[in-house]
C-alpha cells in the first residue's frame, strides 16, 4: 500500500518497492479552456484529476502527476483558455510514458478529461510506444467509457450535448459545486443539420470541419456553450461519477490480471 495514490507524493524506494507487485498507472489529462459562463476554465482537468485520484484509491494504482493543458486552439477566442500546440502534447505524453516504461511501469492508462480535442495527440503518443517498446497503453475518456449510463440518464432534447453542455455540467456539479454558477448556465442548442453535429448522442452521418476561433465564438453565442446545461443536477453528475468510475476500475483490474506484457526496450527520454 502506498503512501498516496500520487506519484509525486511518494519516495523513489516508494515507487521501486510497488514496481514489485504492479505494472500499472494512470496518467490524467485535461485542458484548461473557457467552460461558458457557469463552469471553471479547468473542468476537463479537474475532472480526470479526481477520477484518476478516486480509482487509484479504490484500486491501490499509483497516479502520475497531472497534465493540466491540452491542445485547445478553437477555445483561444474566450479569455484564459491554454492551447498547446498538437505536436507538443504528443511529445509530452509520450515523453512521461517513456519514463515511466523506462522505470518498469508496463501497462499505462491515459486518464483524457479533454474528449475529441485531446484524442488525437494522444493516441500518436501511445501508438508510437507500443511500437516501440511493446508496453500496454491505452486512453479511457470519461465520455466514452460511460457512454451507456450518460444514455440512460440523458434529458436534454437531440444536440443539448456537445461543450459545457448537460453531462459534463451535472458532473462538474456533482464533483466541484463551489466553482460553478448555475444561474449563468444557457441554452445553445445549434439548429439541426445533416451532417454537421456537435452531440455524439445524435446519430447519423457527419464530417469533421476544424473550428477557427472567430467561427467557434460565434457558434457558441458569444458564451461559450453548445448545448443545453440548464437541465443538469446534482444527481445525475452523482449517477454519471459512480458509474464512470466503477467501469474504470474493471479497466485497471483487467490490466492488472489479465494484461501480459513484455516489453522489448526501454530508454531514458533524450
Amino acid at each position: 500500500m502506498m503512501k498516496s495514490v500520487w506519484l509525486q507524493e511518494n519516495k523513489w524506494e516508494d515507487v521501486e518497492g510497488y514496481l514489485q507487485n504492479k505494472k500499472t498507472i494512470i496518467v490524467p489529462v485535461g485542458s484548461v479552456e473557457q467552460h461558458a459562463k457557469h463552469l471553471p476554465l479547468g473542468t476537463d482537468s479537474f475532472v480526470a484529476l479526481r477520477v484518476a485520484e478516486e480509482v487509484g484509491q479504490k484500486t491501490n494504482t499509483l497516479v502520475a502527476p497531472p497534465n493540466w493543458v491540452g491542445w485547445a486552439p478553437h477555445h483561444m477566442a474566450f479569455p484564459g483558455t491554454i492551447t498547446l500546440r498538437p505536436e507538443t502534447l504528443t511529445n509530452l505524453v509520450y515523453d512521461i510514458c517513456k519514463s515511466l516504461v523506462y522505470h518498469g511501469f508496463e501497462k499505462i492508462i491515459i486518464l483524457n478529461g479533454h474528449r475529441e480535442a485531446n484524442l488525437p495527440p494522444l493516441k500518436i503518443a501511445i501508438t508510437k510506444l507500443r511500437n516501440e517498446t511493446g508496453a500496454f497503453l491505452s486512453i479511457a475518456d470519461p465520455f466514452y467509457i460511460a457512454d451507456q449510463i450518460a444514455r440512460e440518464i440523458k434529458v436534454s432534447e437531440p444536440g443539448g450535448v456537445g461543450h459545457a453542455a448537460e453531462m459534463e455540467t451535472s458532473h462538474m456539479y456533482y464533483l466541484y459545486p463551489d466553482l460553478c454558477d448555475p444561474s449563468k448556465a444557457v441554452k445553445n442548442v445549434h439548429n439541426k443539420h445533416p451532417f454537421l453535429q456537435h452531440d455524439p448522442f445524435v446519430e447519423g452521418d457527419a464530417v469533421f470541419v476544424p473550428s477557427d476561433v472567430g467561427t467557434y465564438r460565434e457558434g457558441a453565442k458569444n458564451i461559450g456553450v453548445v448545448g443545453d446545461p440548464t437541465v443538469s443536477t446534482k444527481e445525475n453528475g452523482e449517477i454519471y461519477h459512480h458509474a464512470l468510475v466503477k467501469n474504470l476500475v474493471e479497466l485497471v483490474r483487467y490490466c492488472d490480471e489479465e494484461v501480459t506484457v513484455e516489453v522489448r526496450k526501454r530508454e531514458i527520454p533524450l
